[in-house]
């Protein structure tokens, strides 16, 4: 046989190898969709015969995100203090709990990163045309920390707004933030936060979306509480230690219901309701 020939016949069967191989591609991918549709249906049945209504309107993909160690960074706590207070100094020499002084009011900060800021009326208040969410987020970016509205609430004269942080686009549970409003001045600002560099990362296999479902089902009903309906699902972080310089933040699933917010670890399927 001629080569031209033969190379005709040598592409062809390629071209035919290649066709097939679409073919079982685009069969397992279809059987792939076809067990995981399945899989979320089943785990959505559990919960319902579990007594629990799962009203969200779409079924969250499954986590991906590293367990992360983080060391802890306190050489900008006084940059934080000064950012709302104008030039501070520092009372006493503590290192674990220092607090620091300026025209604006006192700040302390804590081993664990949870702080206080207390402010005198007027220093820092409602800009113009702005609300409470608009000069409470130009505030937090005055203070170098990242995060998402969690909630706001209002008691008489005081306004509290509560804040999550993010961590690389995802919230860290662990660590809020509260600003505190009397009226138009910004009186208290605190919570926890982290600041740090992350010194190590490990990518492990987290458990699937319905898995978690499950796992969350079966710590409702061992741990006794009780809820009739799911209205919220966000995947993040907790920190595993908050009393060391060197944290870990585990991957969860947090769960907020109508009866209170539970987490779920994503690594291990440890339940946990909010402390």
């Amino acid at each position: 046989m001629e080569w031209s020939k033969l190379k005709n016949v040598i592409l062809l069967m390629l071209l035919c190898v290649n066709a097939i191989l679409l073919l079982l591609v685009g069969s397992q991918a279809s059987q792939d969709r076809r067990y995981q549709a399945e899989t979320r249906q089943a785990a959505q049945a559990v919960l319902e015969q579990g007594g629990i209504d799962f009203t969200l309107d779409e079924f969250p993909d499954d986590l991906a995100l590293p367990v992360t160690t983080v060391t802890r960074d306190r050489t900008g706590e006084e940059g934080v203090a000064a950012a709302l207070l104008g030039e501070v100094t520092l009372e006493g020499e503590s290192e674990v709990r220092p607090r620091y002084s300026g025209p604006g009011g006192v700040a302390e900060f804590s081993m664990n990163g949870s702080f206080t800021i207390r402010l005198t009326p007027g220093t820092w208040t409602l800009g113009e045309d702005q609300d409470y969410e608009a000069s409470s987020q130009a505030c937090l970016e005055a203070m170098g920390f990242t995060g998402a509205l969690s909630g706001t609430d209002r008691n008489g004269k005081e306004t509290v707004l509560t804040y999550y942080q993010s961590w690389e686009g995802f919230p860290l549970f662990s660590c809020t933030v509260r600003l505190h409003w009397q009226g138009e001045d910004l009186i208290q600002v605190e919570g926890q936060r982290l600041d740090g560099t992350v010194s190590a990362t490990a990518s492990k296999s987290l458990l699937s979306t319905p898995t978690i479902l499950v796992r969350f089902l079966a710590g409702i009903n061992e741990g006794g509480y009780v809820c009739s309906r799911i209205d919220a699902m966000d995947g993040g972080y907790l920190l595993s230690s908050n009393t060391t310089r060197q944290v870990q933040l585990t991957p969860v699933w947090r769960f907020v219901t109508d009866t209170g917010t539970y987490y779920v670890n994503a690594v291990t399927g440890e339940f946990s309701p909010l402390e």
